[in-house]
């Protein structure tokens, strides 16, 4: 690989998944210790975990899923803990869930103002730490707001049907490589990695992008991901 080209790194998630903010936190882990970091683009793809529902409480859709408040109170825990270990702060109790279109859609706005990571960032810090109404019209106008977005602006993306076509396509884009869930990871192309992986795992792949002929297709890993039927 030659000092002008670039590894492109492709990222589908949900803001409602909780596993995918861990899963970027492990990955921007292992991206600072990457040598040629400069040299890796990174996109952020858009995946809808449950288009059509309605937005509501995520712990009702566990209860219903996983039988038992207990069993949701146990599998609750365990992402909390995982979260707190990159640093994230998570009340998944009082979290809702829904179908993400309009978020994504403002989300590939933001990027085509630069601000995709912000966009990003900000809907996880709103949904998972702070609880906020994710599926509510003046929430989202706030969200962006608040990382330099025009809200009139915002508001016309979300009142025509702009980027639904794209995000669209991200969901049939993933589902051509394998993917049934998130968080996705598309190394250069070639290297499919499910789930919200350790660090190491992330950096492997990079060093390995990083060697690799263009020819050569490493066999995908997988790890917790989330699914239209729950996370696991």
């Amino acid at each position: 690989m030659t000092m002008a080209q670039t590894i492109s790194v492709e990222i589908w998630s949900d803001v409602i998944c909780p596993w995918c903010w861990i899963g970027k936190r492990r990955f921007e882990r292992a991206l600072a210790d990457f040598p040629q970091r400069e040299r890796v683009k990174v996109v952020q793809r858009a995946f809808r975990l449950m288009p059509g529902l309605a937005p509501q409480r995520a712990q009702n859709v566990l209860v219903q899923r996983l039988g038992s408040a207990e069993r949701v109170a146990a599998t609750l825990a365990h992402v909390e803990n995982e979260a707190a270990g990159e640093n994230l702060e998570y009340h998944l109790a009082a979290s809702f869930v829904g179908d993400t279109l309009d978020v994504h859609r403002l989300v590939k706005f933001a990027a085509e103002k630069g601000l995709q990571e912000q966009a990003v960032e900000r809907f996880y810090r709103a949904g998972f730490t702070e609880n906020a109404a994710l599926f509510e019209r003046q929430t989202q106008l706030r969200l962006m707001a608040d990382i330099g977005l025009d809200r009139d602006a915002c508001a016309a993306v979300l009142d025509a049907d702009a980027y639904a076509a794209a995000v669209d396509e991200d969901q049939r884009a993933v589902q051509a490589q394998g993917g049934s869930g998130v968080p996705f990871f598309l190394i250069d192309g070639r290297q499919a990695i499910s789930g919200a992986q350790p660090a190491p795992t992330f950096l492997a792949a990079l060093e390995q992008a990083w060697r690799a002929q263009p020819s050569h297709r490493e066999q995908g890993t997988t790890g917790a991901v989330c699914g239209p039927d729950g996370c696991r």
